[in-house]
């Protein structure tokens, strides 16, 4: 599937959005979401994003798709590495954490079960999106790649153990590939592309153990995963839409964010004509009407074959 974004060709490969290449999620539609059908998926709930400047990126263009009123940016560069708090005209709160290792106690907040149950629906994220690993290559004494394994296996480990979700839907970003060529000097010396194929490799199979993909052979529609990969992120990246070779253009990122929506929304809205949005949902159970058609369907032939038998 190709999408237009001005004179940018972005191939969307669907059926990698949860991080999964299966033929039933291939040729599935994108809706393209409006302030209108995004608020009656969000109402007023809480939308949490969590991580560094690629994601606070996404959550500008996220509250631009969902009123676009909203700011595009921090209002200046001292406010950058802060946390950003919005409110679309609906009531939908938008939350930033500035937090680019994934690992502050607020964030640990939001996983920990203990403080997870008991909560009342209206205060658990509708969607929750945490996004890190390039702070962890650009910055070595973090720890590099040892400490950003162990903190996806915590994070892991934290949200697919609990019994009470930290939130509806939670997306865990992948390593965004960067354009060596424009990185400065300094971000180009640590980060590399063969160590961001590495850890999305390990994030991949991290959430989605080879134990899990044989149930989806015997699965019609297999349970939805904990956590949310979206590798397409990375499928839409085109080095003619960036400057540094890691910050991407509004175009891009709002298309990321809309795709968040997707996933987010397309199987809450109702599942009537047009069929415009069939990604990422579960299709409708059908009536008992169409199951009386379809078995009738089913016998005539074998029926009309007998009776051709018997006759002669």
């Amino acid at each position: 599937m190709v999408v237009r974004i001005g004179s940018l060709k972005v191939h969307f490969f669907l059926s990698l959005l949860r991080g999964t290449v299966t033929e039933q999620h291939k040729g599935c539609m994108l809706h393209s979401y409006q302030p209108k059908d995004a608020s009656a998926c969000l109402g007023s709930r809480e939308v949490v994003f969590i991580g560094d400047s690629i994601t606070r990126t996404l959550f500008f263009q996220f509250g631009q798709v969902i009123d676009s009123t909203l700011p595009k940016a921090p209002p200046d560069d001292h406010h950058r590495h802060s946390d950003h708090s919005l409110r679309s005209k609906a009531g939908t709160r938008l939350e930033f954490y500035w937090d680019p290792y994934v690992n502050t106690s607020r964030t640990h907040r939001f996983l920990n079960p203990k403080i997870m149950i008991g909560e009342s629906l209206a205060h658990k994220p509708s969607l929750l999106v945490l996004g890190s690993g390039l702070w962890y290559l650009r910055y070595p004494e973090s720890g590099g790649i040892r400490a950003w394994e162990a903190n996806v296996e915590a994070t892991v480990a934290a949200i697919t153990d609990i019994h009470t979700r930290p939130a509806d839907e939670i997306v865990l970003l992948p390593i965004e590939e960067v354009v060596p060529s424009k990185l400065s000097r300094d971000r180009a010396s640590s980060m590399h592309s063969s160590d961001i194929d590495a850890m999305n490799s390990d994030l991949y199979h991290r959430i989605h153990p080879p134990s899990s993909d044989s149930s989806h052979l015997f699965s019609v529609s297999p349970l939805p995963k904990p956590i949310s990969l979206p590798l397409v992120f990375n499928k839409m990246l085109d080095q003619s839409q960036t400057e540094d070779g890691l910050h991407f253009s509004a175009q891009v990122v709002k298309a990321q964010a809309n795709i968040l929506l997707n996933l987010r929304c397309n199987d809450m809205l109702p599942k009537t004509f047009p069929l415009d949005k069939t990604c990422c949902r579960r299709y409708p159970r059908p009536s008992i009407l169409q199951i009386i058609i379809l078995g009738m369907a089913i016998l005539w032939g074998p029926s009309t074959l007998y009776l051709s038998y018997r006759s002669g």
